[in-house]
């Protein structure tokens, strides 16, 4: 077990990382973040003085799919993987803790409001991304010689058919 301190803005782990340990904040507040290309970093959870994080990856061994970063001025607690089975295997009653830190982080997952609003958020983005590709998509077609002629074919063809039916019709 390692006690450590972190000031605001500091990262205690990266997304990708390799999930070694969990962490429990002792005093300030820590982040969840997560890096979308779109939008940028947004903050998904934040937790307090004796909330545990990063047991989700720990439990089933994937790396660590979220930054963790310091909201301010923090005291952490890391415990490695191999000492917290020791303790949960000494201490059966412990893993309650745990047990009830991962139902909450299950829970917030899957909370009607945080789905709405990240189906919004999502809903934005996409609608972004469409506009932002037509117009991409158009101002390449401009910028073509063969989109110039696509262009400008019908438009020339419909003034040759107008002086040509005006000329048939009132020639005199």
């Amino acid at each position: 077990m390692r006690r450590f301190a972190v000031q605001q803005g500091d990262y205690i782990y990266r997304a990708d990382q390799d999930s070694a340990s969990i962490y429990l904040v002792k005093s300030g507040s820590v982040e969840i973040t997560t890096l979308y290309p779109e939008t940028g970093e947004g903050v998904d959870e934040t937790h307090g003085p004796g909330h545990v994080f990063g047991e989700v990856e720990i439990i089933d061994s994937r790396p660590r799919i979220a930054n963790a970063r310091a909201a301010r001025s923090s005291q952490i607690v890391e415990i490695p993987k191999e000492e917290l089975m020791e303790i949960l295997y000494e201490k059966p009653e412990k893993s309650l803790i745990l047990g009830k830190s991962t139902f909450e982080h299950l829970r917030s997952l899957y909370d009607d409001a945080s789905i709405d609003s990240d189906l919004e958020r999502l809903r934005e983005e996409m609608h972004v991304n469409i506009r932002d590709a037509v117009v991409a998509h158009e101002s390449r077609v401009l910028k073509s010689h063969n989109g110039m002629a696509a262009i400008a074919v019908p438009i020339i063809l419909l003034v040759v058919l107008a002086v040509g039916a005006y000329w048939f019709f009132h020639r005199g």
